[in-house]
This record gives C-alpha cells, structure tokens and sequence, in this order.
C-alpha cells in the first residue's frame, strides 16, 4: 500500500512521511476517523513506508521485496488483529482470533481499500453478531510482539476497531502498549475513540484523519464508478467525505434502494395511518444484520434531514438524488416539524440499541410505533 494510492489526504500523508523520515514515529499511533476517510490505508502505507529501504520523500519504492511483500499483506512482520466472532467454520471452542480470518481480511481489503466494518462482518458470515476482539486476541498479539523481526527491520502490528476490544483484552494489552518491544509500531484505527478505555487511549499519539475533500471524492467517484460529473458531485457532498458512505450510496442504489424502500414504508405507512404496512415493514428490518439494521438508521436519518432541510425551503443544500426527488418533496410539505426532532431521538435511540445487542424485534416494533405515532 503505497500513499499514491489513497484518495486525496495529502497534508496527513506529508506529515506521517516526514515524521517516519525524522524517526519520530510514535510506538504506539492511533489514526481516528469516522469512517471511509482512508484511515486503514494511511496506516498500512505507514507501515510500507518506514520498512522501504528505498523510499523517496513523496512514498515508499513500491518494487523493493519489502514493498512488494506489503502489498500483498504478507510480510512476515505485519501482523493486524479487528474484531471477529464465532462461524459456522470457527466454532467457540477453537477461540476465534484474527489469524482464523487473516485471509479474508487480505481478500477484503485488497479489492477495496475502504472496507467498511459492516462488509467486513458480511465477508466473514458474522453480521448478525458484534465482531470482538477478546482476550485470546490479546494473547495472541503478546505472543507475536515478544518474537524478534523475520527481516532485520521493525515489527508492525494495525490493530482495526480497537473500539471492539473488550475490558479484560484490553487491560491484558495495557502493558505492551505502554512499553511496547523493542523495534515495535503499534498503529491503532478506530471509527469511535471515544469507546476506547481510557487508559488505552493515554498510550497512544493521536492523528485526526480528516474528510476526502468533496472534488477529490467527486473525481475518484467519476472514474471508480463511471457516473458523471453533477451526481458525482452530489454524492460527494451527501457522503461528507467519506468514500465507503459514497460506495455504500452507489451499491443501495443498485441494490435496489433496499434501505430506501423500508424508509419509504414507514414514512407512508404512518402518513396514512396504515400500521400494518409499518408491521410488516419492521418485520423484514429485523431480520437484517445488525450492520444493515444500522446502515438502515444512517440512510434514514439523512433522507429525514433531506426532506427537513427542503421543508425549510433550503433544497440548494439538500442534496436530494434524483430517484428520491417527488418522495422529499411530497414529505417536505406533509411532515408535521415535531416529526422530525421525535424521528431523530428515535433512530439515534435505535442505533444505540443495535450496539448494545437488544433484541432487534423489540428495537424496530419500537421504531415503527414511534414512526405511526409521530403523525397521529
């Protein structure tokens, strides 16, 4: 993974390649973003960069066997742990850690270098169950980390949603964070900071990945997906950055519109008072993933500002794409304003559910009565 690759961030990318080339990099970095702004990427470039031996001032060599060994994700001193759980395959007696998927994390991440957590757990079979990573992980990445370099240079370990990790891994790690092994770099990459322990978080130097500049977004979108250039540039602004939002925007148009109908049911159903089709709606959104089931609540809370900001008479800023276009506009004139803050409570509320792992009956009978209820 060389920086070249990674869609726009050009100032990070200046600074991580100058402060390798000082040897200032920290032993421990952790990369926040929230989310689909390259921060894995950055962290695997990082990492190819400080082992190249023939890196220039802009990137790594990429040809070097270092490099090549990098972007195969093979070298034998990368070692990465993210959240996994129990499959049909990796039962819990065989303790799931990341070495069980290692090579659908390859398969993963090298055909799309914005992997998202949701895909991750699809590509792995587990989306009807939060990924973790447990105290067998911990082990594990202790076990690694004491062994000395293959190749005579530094060991590199890009932990993925350290935010999955449980109190007992984490406390387990706290003291290879704090004084990692010799020649060690530790490169943490979350999406939610904020539910890293604290005393994980006070080991580490912080990088805010910032959001992909909206041309650049819309340039790379262009040419990735061959739309053209205005719904490029609509995509671009509606995804605030974020190019696995932007994919994911794409791939729900030509899925179907699937999260975009559900929504679709429960607006209508509670216009017309009509609560078996709410019934029957969150019915079907139960039996999702719980990664869709949240998808579902992100695309509805921004199709709900779309329609909010055009009852406000604001459409110039509220990017409508054109297949939702009547939908808004029929909304925006019929939609109560207590509507939208009851809505917002209730799918932040819902999001909120997903993750502690409440039974996804009982969240979305919830979401639908408040849907049919907010317009009575």
């Amino acid at each position: 993974m060389r920086f070249s690759e990674i869609t726009g961030q050009p100032e990070l990318k200046s600074r991580l390649i100058k402060l390798s080339r000082e040897g200032k990099i920290s032993p421990v970095t952790l990369l926040c973003e929230k989310g689909g702004y390259g921060a894995l990427s950055l962290a695997i470039a990082l990492a190819q960069y400080n082992s190249c031996r023939f890196r220039t001032e802009e990137d790594s060599c990429g040809s070097c066997p270092s490099c090549k060994k990098f972007s195969g994700l093979v070298h034998p001193d990368l070692h990465f742990s993210f959240p996994v759980n129990t499959t049909k395959k990796i039962t819990a007696d065989k303790k799931p850690v990341s070495d069980h998927f290692i090579s659908a994390f390859r398969k993963s991440f090298l055909s799309d270098y914005y992997i998202d957590e949701n895909s991750w757990y699809q590509e792995i079979e587990i989306e009807n169950k939060q990924g973790i990573i447990g105290v067998n992980e911990a082990n594990l990445i202790i076990k690694k980390l004491s062994l000395k370099p293959f190749e005579n240079g530094a060991k590199y370990l890009i932990i993925w949603l350290p935010e999955r990790m449980n109190q007992e891994a984490a406390n387990r790690l706290l003291k290879t964070l704090e004084e990692p092994p010799d020649e060690t770099f530790i490169l943490l990459v979350t999406k939610a900071p904020e539910k890293i322990i604290p005393t994980v978080l006070s080991r580490c130097r912080i990088f805010e990945v910032p959001p992909v500049e909206q041309e650049i977004t819309a340039e790379w979108l262009e040419k990735e997906f061959a739309i053209n250039k205005d719904q490029a540039l609509i995509l671009a602004k509606i995804s605030s950055g974020s190019i696995s939002v932007a994919k994911e925007l794409i791939k729900t148009e030509q899925e179907g519109e699937e999260y975009y109908d559900y929504a679709v049911s429960f607006i209508n159903g509670a216009l017309s008072s009509d609560l078996q089709l709410i019934i029957s709606t969150w019915e079907k959104i139960a039996t999702l993933g719980r990664e869709k089931q949240k998808m579902f609540c992100v695309n509805t809370l921004q199709l709900i500002r779309r329609v909010y900001m055009v009852s406000l008479g604001m459409k110039e800023i509220s990017y409508v794409p054109g297949y939702q276009k009547s939908d808004v506009d029929k909304w925006a004139s019929l939609l109560k304003p207590s509507f939208y803050i009851l809505i917002y409570k209730a799918l932040t509320t819902a999001m909120a559910d997903i993750e502690r792992n409440v039974n996804s009956k009982f969240i979305f009978a919830d979401l639908g009565n408040r849907f049919f209820l907010s317009l009575q």
